[in-house]
């Protein structure tokens, strides 16, 4: 009787601070990955627990008709595994996988937030209000661009130019550093793109050719770099919502190409829009091997992105993406490289990117778009 009390104590205990567990025989499992109760802290959920000795360990959460991976570890030598994740805002159930094995399972529903100690205000710098890190602790400030000039800061951001790296964007849109691409006026940066009435010669050192239409891009190549973080941009998309032809995104691209050509040392698209499909943005993870029905977020909503400024972010972790739109984790993704070890190739230092093209394929100009097309941004920032 005495350890059937103890036993009825420690469930009351973790119900009263907001975690119900329900693990399934297979947790028992000596041969697979065991789940221990999970931890609530102010920062989220700790799941701990012990696998095979230095096992890669992949902790899942259950949707409506799959299993995603939302956070992975190495175990030691000593099998013990430690994962971190933001606090679900609704019950959600969740597993490690290893080896090929299923733990038993544990789920974890909202905690009351009477329940908790009044929490401090969190601190600030030259960002202001620093983000709460998911693992603990505060982000501290890296860059910051509010773009309140009457120019574009060439301290900070590059102007992509066809006539110096040969790059065009989008269906053969020559980038060009003018005041019709690229322009900073009442706190806002404006990257837009043109179709002018006549054609004129786009300039490359890979060979010339002629076009009408005019694009935008600025990058912080050279200038600032850095590995793991937090990089958030406040965007509103062009106002051309629901026509095709219309292409913006806020993205990171790698210093270096240490790992080889594109996608073999990465790629993070924090926010991708296209005028043809309005109602989402798609945050999505490209590197080499990666299966593209999993490394892009297909259900990050965003009904307002053309009428109404809204925040996009990315916490990247060594083995974690984590995209949140307005303040809300909308899609995660660890990643699994072909022919390297995963955190290659997000391993390295990679810049920051805001784009502003004609669109291609599906997306292709249609009767209807104007000649110009222009994504706002009222800021850029960067923590570590």
């Amino acid at each position: 009787m005495g350890k059937y009390r103890l036993l009825i104590a420690a469930v009351m205990c973790i119900v009263s601070a907001g975690l119900v567990t329900a693990p399934s025989a297979r947790a028992t499992d000596i041969a697979g990955p065991a789940l221990s109760r999970p931890v609530l802290n102010r920062q989220g959920v700790v799941f701990k627990g012990r696998a095979k000795p230095r096992q890669v360990v992949r902790l899942q959460a259950r949707g409506p008709s799959y299993w995603t991976t939302v956070g992975k570890d190495r175990a030691s030598r000593k099998g013990a595994f430690r994962i971190s994740v933001p606090y679900p805002d609704q019950p959600r159930t969740f597993r490690v996988v290893a080896g090929g094995k299923v733990s038993g399972t544990r789920k974890v529903v909202p905690v009351a937030t009477s329940s908790l100690k009044p929490k401090p205000p969190a601190p600030s710098d030259t960002c202001g209000v620093r983000p709460e890190r998911a693992e603990g602790g505060y982000y501290a400030c890296t860059f910051r661009d509010d773009f309140d000039g009457t120019a574009l800061d060439r301290s900070k951001w590059m102007v992509q130019e066809t006539r110096i790296s040969g790059m065009y964007g989008g269906s053969q849109g020559c980038y060009v550093d003018n005041d019709r691409t690229v322009g900073v006026s009442s706190g806002l940066l404006r990257l837009t793109s043109t179709i002018l009435p006549e054609q004129f010669l786009c300039r490359s050192p890979y060979g010339s050719w002629m076009t009408n239409a005019e694009v935008s891009t600025v990058a912080t190549r050279s200038m600032f770099t850095q590995a793991y973080g937090r990089f958030e941009a406040r965007i509103k998309m062009p106002a051309e919502s629901g026509i095709a032809g219309s292409h913006s995104a806020f993205w990171l691209y790698p210093q270096d190409q240490a790992y080889g050509r594109w996608p073999a040392s990465g790629e993070v698209d924090i926010a991708e829009w296209f005028s043809g499909l309005p109602a989402n943005v798609y945050p999505s993870v490209h590197y080499a091997g990666e299966n593209t029905a999993l490394s892009s977020g297909y259900s990050c909503r965003m009904p307002t992105s053309s009428t109404a400024f809204h925040d996009y972010a990315v916490e990247w972790t060594p083995s974690v993406m984590r995209f949140y739109y307005d303040g809300t984790l909308c899609y995660s993704h660890s990643w699994t490289p072909t022919g390297m070890s995963a955190p290659q190739p997000f391993d390295k230092p990679f810049y920051v990117v805001l784009t502003q093209v004609w669109g291609l394929g599906w997306n292709t100009r249609a009767a209807g778009m104007p000649d110009t097309s222009t994504l706002l941004v009222d800021w850029v920032k960067a923590w570590e």
